[in-house]
């Protein structure tokens, strides 16, 4: 019975099955951690394709300047670039404050009341929130060119920080918002062209009609020949249509808001080759 290789044996037959009663459950936490791991790595994937296209998008504003400035006359150059500037200073601590609780906060059909200031916002959709503003910047800028050459300075900033902070957010609440009347509808729209671009024309059409044309554009007795007015630099206007073409690849691409999930890469992709047919069309 004292015999060493009898207990080595007998040991060994005893903890065998102890041994094996562990390795299930081992092997069921590390399948545990690494789905766990995995679901972190997408979020993480998603968040970081949402910032880049942004920051792409952000550049946009940069090819809206150098569009702008080389449309206008030379002396207004420094009063547009300030505004397109203002659009991202002023309308992006508006749609903090209180736009994007309107756009995307819980809420009715109409509007949303939640994350005033991003408070209770969740740290996963603080990426959302970053490429929804540059959105609203987008929207407020494409005005700015439209009144260009005659809008009072602090009229203007006041209009967009009214814009991006509650016009703006109110009817992407309604397309775009959880519960939006519109977005429990057919209506579907992908990348902006209804909710962000529509709306930035709207807003432009009818402050263009309010201020009118610029002083000594058109004869006031129909006798003088009207004044035409031309941009003063080509360089300017090319170079800033060339940086809007490579940010809206971020903007209808970035649009999908994920990439994460079974064929988003897909419909990227065909979003990405729309706007090349687009521009290409466009320019023709």
């Amino acid at each position: 019975m004292d015999d060493p290789l009898f207990l080595t044996t007998t040991m060994d037959t005893v903890l065998e099955p102890e041994v094996s009663m562990l390795e299930p459950d081992i092997n069921s936490s590390h399948s545990a951690q690494a789905g766990f791991s995995m679901d972190y790595m997408l979020v993480n994937l998603d968040n970081f394709f949402l910032i880049v296209n942004g920051s792409l998008i952000i550049l946009m504003q940069a090819g809206f300047g150098f569009l702008e400035a080389g449309s206008v006359r030379s002396k207004n150059v420094t009063n547009i670039l300030i505004k397109n500037f203002a659009d991202l200073c002023f309308g992006g601590l508006s749609f903090l404050t209180c736009g994007f609780a309107f756009a995307f906060g819980k809420g009715s059909p109409f509007i949303g009341y939640t994350y005033f200031t991003l408070i209770d916002l969740p740290p996963e959709r603080y990426a959302f929130f970053f490429f929804q503003c540059t959105f609203a910047a987008t929207c407020s800028t494409i005005v700015s060119g439209a009144i260009a050459e005659r809008c009072n300075f602090n009229g203007y900033i006041l209009f967009s920080i009214i814009l991006t902070g509650v016009v703006y957010p109110i009817q992407t609440h309604w397309a775009w918002g959880e519960g939006g009347w519109l977005a429990d509808t057919d209506f579907h729209d992908f990348g902006g062209s209804g909710v962000v671009h529509l709306a930035g024309g709207v807003c432009a059409f009818v402050g263009a009609v309010i201020l009118g044309p610029r002083i000594g554009r058109f004869s006031k007795d129909g006798k003088s020949p009207d004044l035409s007015i031309s941009g003063h630099s080509v360089p300017f206007i090319s170079l800033g249509a060339f940086i809007l073409i490579f940010g809206f690849f971020a903007f209808n691409g970035g649009s999908q808001a994920s990439i994460s999930n079974p064929g988003d890469g897909i419909i990227v992709a065909r979003a990405v080759v729309n706007t090349l047919i687009s521009c290409g069309t466009g320019g023709i």
